[in-house]
């Protein structure tokens, strides 16, 4: 019995699957690129998020006191971001042509879409958003950062 020829022809043209890439991690701070796959993922520090892992008491944004803290609150509404915001979205404008009020509903499209990669790296690179989180007892003290915290 053996070996068969054909079956080794087989084994030795198969290639792996190409693991999942997009035009955010090369080339980017491995930081950034971590805010950008956490924030991706609906794993990123926000309240809810936070709330959820039973690592703070409450939903609340800690920038605007909106009731809840989401992704989507901080990359569409947050008034703390305003002025990025601005930015972002003529950014994602420019490259998809669709506005903001098109990607209202499926924010995890946007970052998954790789032509919006780079604008919603710039608008992390320019914000705190998933980077710092203030201080439990004093939200408007000092900040702590992602690795203080865990």
């Amino acid at each position: 019995m053996g070996w068969r020829p054909d079956l080794q022809a087989e084994v030795q043209n198969t290639e792996k699957p190409a693991a999942r890439q997009t035009s955010t991690a090369p080339g980017s701070a491995k930081r950034l690129a971590s805010r950008f796959y956490q924030l991706e993922t609906g794993h990123s520090l926000t309240r809810q998020c936070l709330q959820w892992t039973k690592n703070w008491p409450t939903a609340q944004c800690w920038w605007c006191r909106c009731p809840t803290q989401t992704r989507d609150h901080l990359v569409k509404v947050c008034p703390e971001w305003k002025a990025q915001q601005k930015i972002l979205w003529a950014e994602v404008q420019k490259e998809t042509g669709k506005w903001k009020s098109r990607w209202m509903i499926i924010i995890r499209d946007l970052l998954a879409d790789g032509r919006c990669s780079q604008a919603v790296m710039d608008f992390l690179s320019s914000t705190d958003v998933g980077r710092l989180v203030p201080a439990a007892e004093d939200d408007a003290g000092s900040c702590v950062s992602e690795l203080e915290l865990r």
